[in-house]
């Protein structure tokens, strides 16, 4: 029984093994095959009948030495790239058969990569040389395409040329160095190198594209130079001619030269053309635009700064009138005012500058008139005067008014200064009243000291305000040093009031401890005497303030809170 077993097993594995051997042997052959069916399919292609082709053309020059290459590499091909591969799947088919599965793999590997390289060489030199057997043909067709384009430009030449002007010559010159070109082309064609006959037409071509344009072009430059430049010159200078008749004057350009300048650059333009050389002559025609607008512009400012001279010349002579007829007036007015006031900002120093800058100014105002009525001066300098002499007189006719409004507003200085002045003495009148009121034993040294100085000022602002002349500056500065005096007398003069009245609030309220308390009793003799004999009622009213807060804790904040509410309410 176990011996059925073991021979089953066996049969077993021989089968499997069996079944091995014949998918390992099916598959190296289908890819043997596969590799064969390429090999056939490369060797199709029919690169032996193209260079059968090519041999019996007679080619020569370049032409011949790439077929020559081509066929080398062939021969290579044939001779030691086709055998390898052979060798390759002969080898792989042999070591099928030795059941060697390892080696055939490579063999199979080795024949499939000569086949790839193989394949790639064959294709590029089956489609060289097929661009060889081609550019024959495409040469002819080419040429012929070529002829047409030649053709055509010479006729243009021949039924047009009165718009080429002296550029026929140049261009018929260029055509015959193409007819060379064609000659040599149909030379090499016939010799068989067409790869160089290629190159020919190449050129021909490039010629051809060159030529078209040029031929294109040149009419349309001699027309734009005959219509345009050349009837622009002669209006340019009928147009000089025109306004040296109405006395215009061209002090800064010379126009006879500009167009002179301007016949010379289209001269050159010209010849440029006739050299077929048409970005030149377009670099010269456009020079030749701009000088022309250079010189319609020179006249045109002209012109037009005439028409400016027709509308300004009476406005800038009456303004002139004005401002030196203002400044008249503002001297008068400098004089009247010096009279009561102490000038400080050289007022009058100023005005006769402007006195002295318009007689300057009217000089030559009038020498540009004589000089344009007697036309001796361009317009466009004579406007160029009139622009700035304008701007000049805005200036002095606004500093003047500036200069007459500050004499003018010194006698409400002086108005404001004198109400300023009685103000502080009905300030300084109620604040001694408001004093006087509150029954005060006395005041502080400092206090009077500020009060006194203050007195001392205003008596000194009346003082200088009663002169004959005044100097208001002055006055103004000591009016604004007694605003401030003032200002603090008045927060002194609260303070004053409020040290005192909260000392007699805390008095009042401690009365209640007085006899119970010896600390309080003491505290109040010490504020009387601060209060009454030393003026100071600050400290009196710290020192009741103090001794409250020690006997009742927050009491003395309560009558000051009580205090303020009273004066909100006018009870004290």
């Amino acid at each position: 029984m176990d011996l059925l077993y073991w021979l089953a097993a066996i049969f077993v594995i021989v089968l499997i093994g069996y079944g091995v051997v014949f998918y390992l042997n099916r598959k190296q052959a289908n890819r043997i095959k596969e590799i064969d069916q390429r090999k056939e399919k490369m060797m199709a292609i029919p690169v032996a009948d193209n260079l059968y082709t090519l041999k019996n053309l007679n080619l020569t020059g370049q032409t011949k030495r790439t077929y020559e290459n081509w066929q080398a590499t062939w021969q290579t091909i044939t001779r030691f790239q086709y055998p390898e591969i052979e060798a390759a799947l002969v080898s792989a088919e042999q070591h099928i058969q030795r059941m060697n599965f390892i080696k055939a793999r490579q063999a199979v590997e080795n024949a499939d990569k000569l086949i790839d390289e193989t394949e790639v060489s064959v294709e590029k030199v089956n489609l060289a040389l097929e661009k060889l057997l081609e550019s024959a043909q495409e040469n002819r067709q080419h040429l012929e395409q070529s002829q047409e384009r030649y053709n055509k430009i010479r006729k243009q030449l021949l039924a047009h040329s009165f718009t080429f002007g002296p550029a026929v010559e140049t261009l018929e010159k260029n055509l015959n160095y193409m007819e060379l070109d064609f000659t040599k082309f149909n030379s090499l064609t016939n010799e068989g190198d067409h790869m160089e006959a290629k190159e020919v037409l190449e050129r021909i071509n490039q010629d051809l594209d060159v030529m078209e344009s040029v031929v294109e072009q040149i009419p349309e430059l001699n027309r734009k130079i005959k219509e345009e430049y050349e009837e622009q010159i002669v209006d340019l200078q009928n147009g000089y001619q025109r306004l040296l008749d109405e006395h215009y004057v061209f002090d800064k350009a010379n126009i006879p030269e500009m167009i002179q300048e301007i016949r010379d650059i289209l001269k050159d333009a010209k010849d440029s053309i006739g050299l077929a050389d048409v970005n030149e002559a377009k670099k010269k025609m456009d020079k030749a635009e701009h000088r022309i607008d250079e010189a319609y512009s020179v006249m045109e400012n002209e012109m037009e700064a005439k028409d400016f001279i027709d509308r300004h010349q009476a406005n800038i002579s009456r303004r002139m009138d004005q401002v030196m007829q203002s400044n008249r007036y503002v001297l008068l007015e400098i004089d009247r005012v010096s009279q009561n006031f102490f000038l400080n900002h050289n007022e009058l120093t100023r005005a006769q500058d402007f006195e002295e800058q318009l007689l300057k100014e009217n000089e030559a105002l009038r020498y540009h008139e004589k000089m344009l009525a007697e036309h001796q001066i361009s317009y466009s300098e004579t406007k160029a005067y009139y622009e700035k002499i304008n701007q000049r007189l805005s200036e002095m006719d606004k500093e003047q008014s500036e200069l007459v409004a500050n004499l003018s507003n010194l006698r409400n200085r002086e108005k404001e200064a004198k109400d300023a002045v009685d103000l502080f003495e009905m300030d300084m009148r109620n604040m001694k009243r408001t004093l006087e009121k509150q029954h005060l034993p006395g005041l502080p040294k400092v206090y009077l000291d500020l009060f006194f100085a203050v007195s001392d000022r205003i008596e000194e602002i009346a003082a200088k305000l009663n002169r004959v002349k005044i100097d208001i500056e002055e006055i103004e500065k000591l009016v604004a040093m007694c605003e401030e005096d003032i200002q603090q007398l008045e927060k002194n003069t609260e303070r004053i009031l409020d040290h005192a009245n909260l000392t007699e609030y805390f008095i009042q309220y401690a009365n209640r401890y007085r006899h119970e308390n010896q600390e309080v009793e003491h505290a109040i003799g010490e504020t009387l005497y601060l209060f009454q004999e030393e003026y100071n009622f600050e400290k009196a009213m710290q020192t009741m303030q103090a001794t409250l807060d020690k006997v009742s804790p927050g009491a003395a904040k309560r009558v000051e809170s009580n205090y303020f509410d009273d004066k909100k309410r006018g009870t004290f």
